[in-house]
């Protein structure tokens, strides 16, 4: 068979083997394909403005309980809506996940075009439109309180900076990722800044959170003289914050400031929590941490009354300090509030053992009869409580928990129904 013959044939088996499966594959894609079905974040409208004398596409996210309650929600208005409003929405579900940092709210996204976009923030009828038709347009169709908070990045972080000056009482909150220019007389006789300077003569009732990156060039310029203005002359009725961010570039302080304001604009809506005692010490201690109950529930209309979680934490933070007596002082501050009642059992259980780590038998017996009383149903805290009476030399009431704790083990069918009644028969 020659050379050719052979090439011809190798060829053929080549082409019989892998046909096949080619076309399986294409097959598979069709079927995939054809499951595929649209990704909708939120929605869209077009506004027509007058102010503008265009058509404006605006998205809108609305809260996941929006369509099941009566309530109104903050509003975060996000400039370059077209690149960011997909951040903001991101940002509004983590926020309300296990820890919830802020209360829900509405995302509106307001789109811009190139070239457009920098024309856009140099000119106050922007402005004018954002609150005269955009705003009176959200307010008009969904939900909405008086609380609104705007976002934007680079030339529209500036202009954010902008809206403050101009219209302070528009927004209750103002985040500015690397704002530029706020210190050049490019589309005014007076700077941002130096309009600022004027503004500080008098009370401001608003909130500020400026960010910008270490390698922001002639931006960090601007955001240092923003900040020595902030130092000496920011009037204190205004919430202002100004941090240079390690390890971004400029095109990403838009994602870290936003977190970063929303989470600083919100202060006070998560449930107090500082992990380690010298920490929560060094904020203040119990003093800072009713303070700070107090304001949240000022603002937010949460209950005066510390969250349970809390207080945990804070005993918590003793017994990982190993401080028996800030541990004592706290869990004699906390004895009215039924902490060990409402927490869960295994928490429960670290308070009692600890306890017994520096044998207080007597308070870790208190611990386990409250658990007993919120948890009638766990054999274990009654086997617990047998074994500290038995370390007492008390076997009668050692033998009457440890039945307890058989019965309750035989009607659960506990796995350690075993060493419950070993540990009964041995008495």
């Amino acid at each position: 068979m020659n050379l050719m013959i052979k090439k011809t044939i190798s060829i053929f088996l080549l082409l019989i083997t892998v046909s096949p499966v080619g076309y399986s594959q294409s097959i598979d894609s069709q079927a995939f394909h054809s499951n595929e079905r649209d990704n909708i974040i939120g929605k869209k409208f077009t506004l027509s403005s007058k102010i503008l004398t265009e058509d404006r596409d605006i998205q809108i996210f609305l809260p996941e309980s929006y369509h099941s309650t009566q309530q109104r929600y903050p509003v975060l208005y996000i400039l370059d809506g077209q690149r960011l409003f997909t951040l903001g929405v991101s940002l509004s579900q983590s926020f309300r996940s296990t820890v919830k940092m802020s209360p829900e709210f509405i995302v509106v996204g307001i789109n811009n075009k190139y070239p457009d976009r920098f024309d856009n923030f140099t000119k106050t009828e922007f402005l004018d439109f954002i609150e005269q038709e955009l705003i009176s347009t959200v307010d008009k169709n969904y939900c909405t309180t008086e609380e609104r908070i705007l976002f934007g990045w680079e030339f529209a972080g500036a202009y954010a900076i902008e809206s403050l000056i101009s219209k302070p009482t528009l927004f209750a909150g103002h985040i500015a990722a690397s704002p530029y220019p706020i210190d050049e007389t490019w589309f005014d006789e007076k700077s941002r800044l130096m309009q600022l300077d004027s503004l500080f003569k008098n009370d401001l009732d608003s909130h500020l959170y400026v960010s910008v990156s270490e390698r922001d060039g002639s931006v960090l310029v601007g955001t240092e003289k923003l900040n020595t203005l902030l130092k000496e002359k920011a009037p204190d009725s205004l919430r202002w914050t100004y941090r240079v961010i390690p390890d971004e570039e400029h095109l990403s302080t838009a994602h870290a400031s936003l977190f970063q304001g929303l989470k600083n604009y919100f202060y006070g809506y998560q449930v107090f929590h500082i992990e380690g005692l010298k920490q929560f010490q060094q904020a203040g201690g119990l003093n800072n941490f009713y303070t700070y109950n107090k304001k949240r529930t000022q603002r937010f209309g949460f209950t005066e009354k510390p969250e349970t979680w809390s207080m945990f934490t804070i005993v918590r933070n003793a017994i990982r300090a190993d401080n028996l007596q800030q541990f004592s002082l706290f869990m004699n501050e906390f004895k009215s509030s039924d902490l060990i009642a409402k927490i869960s059992l295994g928490n429960s259980n670290l308070i009692a053992q600890y306890y017994l780590q520096y044998k207080q038998k007597d308070k870790a017996i208190e611990v386990y009869e409250i658990m007993a009383v919120a948890k009638p149903d766990n054999a274990r805290i009654q086997h617990e409580l047998g074994n500290i009476y038995l370390s007492m030399n008390n076997q009668q009431s050692a033998k009457i928990h440890y039945q307890k704790a058989v019965n309750l083990a035989e009607k659960s069918k506990d796995e350690k129904l075993i060493e419950y009644q070993k540990d009964l028969d041995e008495l």
